[in-house]
């Protein structure tokens, strides 16, 4: 949060500390920084503590189960269309990989 521009005091009993971390189990580090950055936005006054988004992190829902673990720790933020510089690199890729086969070929 501190990275996004969400300054905010932890400063948490050890109980809201505990529903914190059920909460990351839950839904994820990255969906709560998305929640609270709407939250942040919305405040009439900037959030001082961290117990501001508890309510609000309260009801999102569970995250769907998780993909079995690849060894990156990558989180999506948000689902969209495809990024055209991931596929000119993936087309790079592609043209390199047949230029080295004609390279080696007969």
């Amino acid at each position: 949060m501190s990275a996004a521009g969400m300054v905010v005091s932890w400063e948490l009993a050890p109980g809201e500390w505990a529903l914190l971390h059920a909460l990351i189990e839950r839904c994820g580090v990255a969906v709560l920084v998305d929640h609270a950055g709407g939250a942040w936005q919305a405040a009439r006054t900037r959030p001082r503590s961290a117990r501001y988004f508890l309510p609000g992190w309260r009801s999102l829902p569970s995250m769907p189960p998780r993909a079995p673990d690849t060894g990156r720790n990558v989180v999506p933020l948000r689902a969209g269309r495809p990024s055209t510089t991931d596929q000119r690199v993936r087309d790079g890729l592609d043209l390199a990989a047949r230029l080295r086969e004609q390279e080696t070929a007969p």
